[in-house]
């Protein structure tokens, strides 16, 4: 059923600046509170006897939700399973988008890291989030059901091993730039052996002789160029058995 939720701009009264720092303030029964969606804060006021929201994009998520309990109890249990679902659902969508980026990245299509910064940023967020929550959720324990208790922690859980398996991104990144770049290092470095002996037998020929030209069309040149030839060969179909070219 619908439930008449009170919401109230945020009054004077609240004692924001210490809940910004203690997400939870307990003053005579009453508990002022600050939750984080997507890194944007989210405040309400809670009692046993009455709730109230004073951030209007909770409000609006709680609102439209069909809750079997309006009681205090029943609405705050009803704000941490909105909340909940808000962050599995973004949660999914990055492990998607991890899994995705990280083909791309084995694949050698990510040249640069700024999608994966982007992706980190955003994960660590879902993961600020859910901290924040699972905190909530710590101090305010003997308000929840057994049940909400658990799905927060399992919650903090998968976003903490989205976080590790983050991290592994760059790692992975970085190696694939090493990969390729030893491969370009790997190529230049099969033309410079393959021009060794053609440098040696130009060298010599520019030193010993007037004329490179005329003494070249004989045949006892092609006879001194046939070992240098042979070898440029066989060190070409060498460094392509080995896979340096």
């Amino acid at each position: 059923m619908k439930c008449q939720i009170q919401y109230v701009e945020l009054p004077n009264t609240f004692p924001k600046s210490d809940v910004d720092v203690y997400r939870v303030l307990e003053e005579d029964g009453k508990y002022y509170i600050r939750l984080e969606l997507n890194g944007k804060p989210m405040y309400f006021t809670f009692s046993t006897s009455e709730i109230v929201l004073h951030s209007k994009e909770l409000y609006e998520l709680v609102s439209r939700e069909e809750i079997d309990d309006c009681s205090p109890l029943g609405i705050l249990d009803e704000i941490f399973y909105v909340i909940l679902y808000q962050l599995g659902t973004k949660r999914t969508q990055l492990f998607l988008e991890f899994d995705n980026l990280f083909d791309l990245i084995t694949s050698g299509k990510v040249k640069d890291s700024k999608r994966i910064i982007l992706l980190r940023k955003m994960i660590l967020t879902n993961y600020s989030d859910s901290t924040v929550i699972y905190y909530v959720s710590r101090r305010l324990s003997k308000f929840l059901t057994a049940e909400s208790v658990e799905d927060v922690k399992f919650n903090y859980e998968r976003a903490e091993l989205l976080v590790t398996r983050s991290g592994d991104l760059y790692n992975i990144y970085l190696t694939e730039v090493q990969n390729e770049l030893n491969e370009i290092i790997k190529k230049l470095t099969s033309i410079s052996f393959i021009f060794m002996p053609i440098t040696a037998v130009a060298s010599i020929y520019a030193v010993d002789f007037t004329n490179v030209y005329s003494t070249l069309i004989n045949w006892q040149s092609l006879i001194f160029l046939s070992p240098v030839l042979i070898l440029t060969i066989l060190l070409v179909i060498y460094l392509r058995k080995i896979r340096w070219l």
